[in-house]
């Protein structure tokens, strides 16, 4: 199987325990040193990591079975080369599988971070609209780029998980570790303007769930397709 866009790993290490190997791609450096850290972490001695760019795969046609991408597609800057590579790589037969975010009122837990970044930093202009993270919200927009690609059998599923994390420091570091959006703002503002938003995203979980547990629903969008 062939994963675009790892980032930290999460889907990497459900891979690793469903199929034989696993070549692990990100553009980042940094996140492979992080997924190669976290495969040796758990013992997962099938998966292989590399630098590589979704957009230009550095790999021959028609030589994966599978095909993933988890929360990454949506990121990337020529979007339609991203799937045209995921296509490219497949074998005739070949499944590929892409989760994206859901529309933004259908993701909790992204929706308070938004709100704390617009209460710590008044003065940033406002991001684009939409933001890119839910570029492909519209589950119609999604069939269409995946079938434009050379997909077939385009399935796309809505699910909604709720999520649960012990406290507010679990919450920070799920919302700010290994996001692409959140890495940029962060260089842009530095380790003070970091805190400050630590610290407003704070007050915002307090005022909405106490102190504790908090949960949050959020929900994503699942495509499966085959290549012909």
């Amino acid at each position: 199987a062939l994963e675009v866009g790892a980032g930290s790993g999460v889907l990497t290490e459900a891979l690793a325990q469903r199929v034989d190997r696993v070549l692990a791609t990100d553009f980042s450096p940094a996140m492979i040193k992080l997924l190669e850290s976290r495969m040796h972490e758990i013992g997962a001695t099938n998966v292989a990591c590399q630098v590589m760019d979704g957009q230009a795969l550095a790999l021959a046609d028609a030589s994966f079975d599978v095909v993933a991408s988890s929360f990454a597609l949506m990121l990337f800057p020529d979007r339609a080369r991203g799937f045209a590579e995921m296509s490219r790589v497949l074998r005739p037969g070949g499944r590929a599988m892409v989760s994206v975010w859901d529309a933004p009122e259908r993701l909790e837990a992204l929706g308070i971070l938004l709100q704390a970044v617009r209460k710590a930093f008044p003065e940033l202009p406002p991001p684009p609209a939409p933001l890119p993270i839910f570029s492909l919200a519209d589950p119609l927009q999604f069939r269409a780029e995946m079938e434009e690609s050379g997909f077939t059998e385009v399935e796309i599923a809505s699910t909604a998980r709720e999520l649960s994390v012990p406290d507010f420091d679990q919450l920070w570091g799920m919302l700010t570790v290994g996001a692409p959006p959140v890495r940029i703002l962060f260089d842009q503002v530095g380790e003070g303007g970091k805190q400050r938003l630590r610290d407003a995203l704070a007050e915002l979980v307090e005022q909405r769930y106490g102190t504790g547990e908090i949960r949050t629903v959020n929900t994503a969008l699942v495509a499966t397709a085959v290549v012909a």
